[in-house]
């Protein structure tokens, strides 16, 4: 169905008037009588009663007139949807993340990007980083939120969050005492710590943060989310390493140290692929690095292990 002719036919029938109707389609009365002639032979009906007088609409032209209308209002809308999703405007965002980075920045991320882009929907799927790394290649998400360092050329990452560590452990551990404490004084005690999976190089040089100062955990329990490090170190279980913006979300009975001798600090990065990424993942990134970006006050020295080590202050 051409839609030039069924503007031309709603605006003589709304006009009743060739004069009118012509100019408020920018086109000749000729030029209208004959868009409007191969609309009726195109539906092989009669549309519109003519005469020198006056033009008026036949029954199955009242008839057409409402669907013209719903056929105009349905192209419209198709094209302004088109133009959206190619902008980024609408759609569905597949969004991979780390436990951590789900529980700490994915709220107010997700709070910015409804409010910027309410039409988006966002599928959030909790994966370790490798695991996004892999369906960031395969195409199963278009972003994640993960843990550098990214060694992956065809991905794109972005740090948008520094975190801090801090100790957590239980109020009845005489360690609690202390206002703040050095690694060395958890030589003896229980590790409560994240899967190694979820970021093994954070993992590893925070154990490497250990032999530094001159021992190996005895014990490590692995567990997620952070929620559940702070329920057992709660429980004196043993000591957990979780991100200090937990604490504002804790009402457990756990007790929260800052170490004297170094501040490790969290990477969380966004990551799209190079090639091709959707425009949604591109806006995505940008409004998570806005929303977060008081998490990124104290720059990190370069340190590829995504865990950084800042002095006390």
């Amino acid at each position: 169905m051409d839609r030039r002719r069924l503007e031309c036919f709603v605006a003589l029938a709304e006009e009743l008037h060739f004069g009118r109707a012509a100019s408020r389609s920018g086109i000749s009365q000729p030029g209208l009588s004959q868009q409007l002639r191969q609309l009726e032979e195109q539906l092989q009906v009669q549309l519109l009663h003519r005469s020198k007088r006056q033009v008026s609409l036949t029954r199955a032209g009242e008839v057409f007139l409402d669907e013209a209308r719903k056929i105009l209002r349905s192209m419209s809308a198709a094209v302004e949807l088109t133009r959206q999703t190619d902008d980024g405007l609408i759609g569905t965002l597949r969004v991979g993340t780390t436990p951590s980075a789900l529980f700490i920045t994915m709220p107010e991320i997700l709070l910015r990007f409804r409010a910027a882009l309410p039409e988006v929907h966002v599928d959030v799927q909790q994966m370790t980083t490798d695991e996004q790394l892999a369906a960031l290649r395969s195409g199963e998400i278009h972003v994640g939120l993960l843990h550098p360092p990214i060694e992956d050329e065809s991905v794109h990452c972005e740090v948008i969050a520094e975190l801090p560590f801090k100790l957590v452990l239980s109020e009845e551990n005489p360690l609690a005492r202390k206002p703040t404490l050095t690694l060395s004084d958890l030589a003896h005690e229980t590790f409560i710590l994240f899967p190694r999976g979820v970021a093994p190089h954070v993992y590893d040089h925070l154990i490497a943060l250990c032999h530094n100062a001159g021992f190996s955990p005895r014990t490590i329990i692995e567990i997620s989310p952070a929620q559940s490090i702070v329920a057992m170190a709660a429980c004196n279980l043993g000591v957990g390493f979780v991100a200090a913006h937990v604490q504002h979300y804790d009402r457990a009975l756990a007790a929260y140290r800052t170490l004297e001798s170094a501040t490790p600090r969290l990477s969380v990065a966004a990551a799209y692929p190079r090639k091709a990424p959707a425009p949604l993942a591109q806006q995505f990134v940008a409004i998570g690095a806005a929303a977060l970006a008081g998490y990124r006050g104290e720059k990190a020295p370069s340190d590829k292990s995504g865990l950084s080590d800042h002095p006390a202050k």
